[in-house]
């Protein structure tokens, strides 16, 4: 069976000249949940952007559900291999304008998020009990990382990428939005690839990579 995403080489290095990876690909199957992990500096969020196309790699293959992605096409990747960023951006405004906004895209070609499913996700996160007219400026860090994770869910692309989104939450909270990470994986024509520090979540992942020496290998 063909896999549900390929893309590579990627390549990177570091403000020094130093080699952080090289000649790395990746390769998703559908219905499954992946954790890259590696130590601090290894690059592990700079693959995640090469990935998803918003830091540029010369040579870079893409291969999404059988159809070829060339530089010209990479808006198109984007809209459907998408990443919740480490640092929460959010955009300036309320709560439901961030997550209304992916929608009035162009790449949304007329797609809404039911609002049942939209309150669902809120819950699920713990975040149904703040006013969507609140401004996001108000929020904790954490609050931001579980509103950009519902953004992501929300949005619903094939692939969802996302860089460390259970960042600043206690273990509950954790352990509910990575149910929500594996919800979303295990369907067909889907798969996530998320950074994940805590081991007892991590081994509840289909598999597990380690970037780590220039090189990603499966972790044991």
């Amino acid at each position: 069976m063909s896999a549900l995403l390929s893309a590579g080489p990627f390549s990177a290095r570091n403000g020094e000249g130093k080699t952080l990876f090289e000649d790395v690909a990746v390769e998703l199957d559908a219905g499954e949940l992946v954790v890259l992990e590696g130590p601090s500096g290894s690059g592990k969020s700079r693959l995640l952007r090469q990935l998803v196309g918003l830091d540029s790699v010369e040579g870079v293959e893409r291969e999404l559900l059988g159809d070829a992605y060339s530089a010209s096409g990479l808006p198109g990747w984007r809209s459907r291999v998408t990443l919740v960023a480490q640092d929460a951006p959010m955009l300036a405004g309320s709560v439901g304008d961030n997550l209304s906004f992916p929608f009035a895209l162009r790449a949304a070609a007329g797609r809404s998020a039911a609002d049942g499913r939209r309150a669902e996700l809120l819950a699920a996160v713990g975040l149904d009990a703040i006013p969507e007219q609140r401004d996001v400026s108000t929020l904790s860090g954490g609050e931001r990382h579980r509103l950009a994770l519902v953004r992501g869910l929300l949005w619903d692309p094939p692939v969802l990428v996302a860089d460390e989104p259970l960042s600043g939450l206690d273990d509950d909270r954790a352990a509910a939005c990575f149910e929500l990470l594996a919800d979303a994986a295990h369907r067909s024509d889907h798969a996530v690839l998320c950074v994940v520090h805590d081991q007892d979540l991590a081994r509840r992942a289909d598999r597990r990579l380690r970037l780590a020496g220039g090189e990603m290998r499966r972790d044991t």
